[in-house]
């Protein structure tokens, strides 16, 4: 058994007090026979060996250590260098394994899936440009004339009144504008929840629900915020205390909650008075150009157009939002979880306040044609220059089944374009001929480009590698409680 504690046997010949004793860590630590020498009175290495390097070094990796250690920062770093699986899987999911869970799902999940395919098809390339468009505004909600004012006044001025001004209108415009995306989320909470409660409960929760009118135009949520408050969450709050149900139940409830609050949040009261405290502040004035009062009406109108609009493109996202959840609870089998739960880590890994990007997943289906298609983009990328127009970045990866695996980086800015585009290996001796529709392509939509290169691709291309200021708070502080 290994001396662990370094126990010595006391040296019997008392006149021998000049004696090395080998195993005394203060003499072993010098002895070059000895390779791992244990010395209490230093912190060393879990072997006990020294760190190479310089003693600048040495602090500099061990500060890196210490810092993205088990962080929440470290954590996404992580988990966006696993994310690759996100489109494998959800293709999967989409184009081969959707057969097979039809076959062992529940009839709810045979629907959602067909429902789920048929608002993936498109006949046209107008109709493939209108749901690529319609995708994209479901999730870029600030965005118009006001917005784009808005950015350039937040970039000119740090003041804090400023920003103390701008964050709430902000957060209450994005739950104002989900009004009828979190309606539809605590619907279907409560219908779930009737399945769970006991059967003695559940008519009385059946009416308590029915006063909840789930069709409730953006802004107006007075009726329902008293129904919420009064009458459906104190419901679940006895039911939960009777019954000492601490399981899905209570989940489900602290969900619905949550969803409650953001609802609430967007009042439209609420929005007017925290726009008016925006467009008082003498910063915004000063810097604001053009009609800031006259800007809330337009917001508010297209606000209700653009969510009247967004009703059938929605179809997609909520279908597949819906089936993943049941995916993950189980009810297209107990087999398929692993994959469900795949696809939902890899989505809210892109989703995570840590990611500066918008984020979007478009699969499609076009003249028999499978399409997985997935994009990020940066909306204001970094400028060399402060007197040149804004600058898009972005980074697409799509794969035709029946063609191969291609990837498109892009950065524009005032109406020119650098273009650099993989192709499938068969492809790659046509880059001649690619390149010449490309360019057409771009000539017809008004944009000239400084580069275009085509090029084969060879390997996937993490998001990180394309944007890497991602990992530019990798030095932070940030742990992990």
């Amino acid at each position: 058994m290994a001396n662990i504690l370094q126990v010595t046997t006391p040296n019997l010949n008392v006149d021998n007090r000049n004696i090395i004793n080998p195993q005394d860590p203060k003499h072993g630590a010098g002895n070059p026979e000895v390779h791992n020498p244990a010395d209490p009175t230093r912190v060393v290495r879990g072997d006990g060996q020294e760190q190479a390097g310089s003693a600048t070094q040495d602090a500099q990796d061990a500060l890196l250590n210490i810092i993205n250690y088990e962080s929440n920062y470290g954590a996404f770093i992580k988990g966006l260098g696993e994310e690759g699986e996100l489109a494998g899987a959800l293709e999967r999911l989409l184009f081969a394994d959707m057969a097979a869970i039809k076959d062992g799902g529940q009839a709810e999940v045979v629907e959602l899936v067909d429902k789920l395919l048929m608002s993936m098809r498109v006949d046209s390339p107008e109709d493939l440009l209108t749901f690529i468009q319609g995708q994209g505004d479901l999730q870029a909600k600030f965005t118009g004339g006001f917005f784009d004012q808005l950015r350039s006044v937040l970039t000119q001025s740090s003041a804090p009144g400023l920003w103390e001004a701008a964050l709430p209108f902000l957060k209450t415009y994005n739950n104002y504008t989900s009004g009828n995306h979190l309606l539809q989320q605590m619907s279907s909470l409560v219908q779930d929840v009737e399945q769970l409660l006991l059967r003695s409960y559940r008519e009385e929760f059946r009416e308590v629900a029915q006063a909840m009118d789930w069709q409730a135009p953006n802004g107006e949520t007075a009726k329902n915020a008293e129904v919420l408050n009064k009458n459906l969450i104190p419901f679940l709050s006895r039911y939960i205390s009777r019954t000492h149900d601490y399981g899905p139940v209570r989940e489900a409830t602290m969900h619905l909650v949550f969803h409650s609050a953001r609802y609430q949040d967007g009042e439209k009261g609420r929005l007017v008075r925290f726009f008016e405290n925006l467009v008082n502040n003498r910063e915004f004035t000063r810097l604001f150009k053009g009609d800031a009062q006259g800007s809330l009406e337009t917001l508010l109108r297209s606000g209700t157009a653009q969510a009247q609009q967004q009703k059938p493109l929605s179809g997609f996202a909520e279908g597949l939002s819906q089936l993943l959840l049941k995916g993950a609870n189980g009810q297209a089998g107990l087999e398929n979880i692993q994959q469900f739960y795949t696809i939902m880590n890899g989505m809210l890994i892109n989703e995570s306040v840590y990611m500066p990007l918008l984020h979007f997943i478009l699969p499609f289906q076009y003249e028999d044609n499978n399409v997985m298609s997935e994009m990020w983009v940066d909306p204001d990328s970094r400028r060399e220059e402060d007197s040149v127009g804004r600058k898009i970045k972005l980074f697409l990866k799509f794969d035709i089944q029946s063609v191969g695996k291609f990837e498109l980086v892009m950065t524009l800015q005032d109406h020119e374009a650098n273009v650099q585009l993989y192709v499938p290996p068969h492809l790659a001796k046509q880059d001649k001929e690619i390149q010449t529709r490309v360019a057409n392509i771009l000539k017809d939509n008004k944009i000239r480009f400084s580069q275009l290169m085509v090029r084969q691709r060879y390997r996937d291309r993490r998001v990180d590698e394309i944007f890497p200021e991602i990992r530019e708070k990798e030095r932070t502080i940030n742990v992990r409680i």
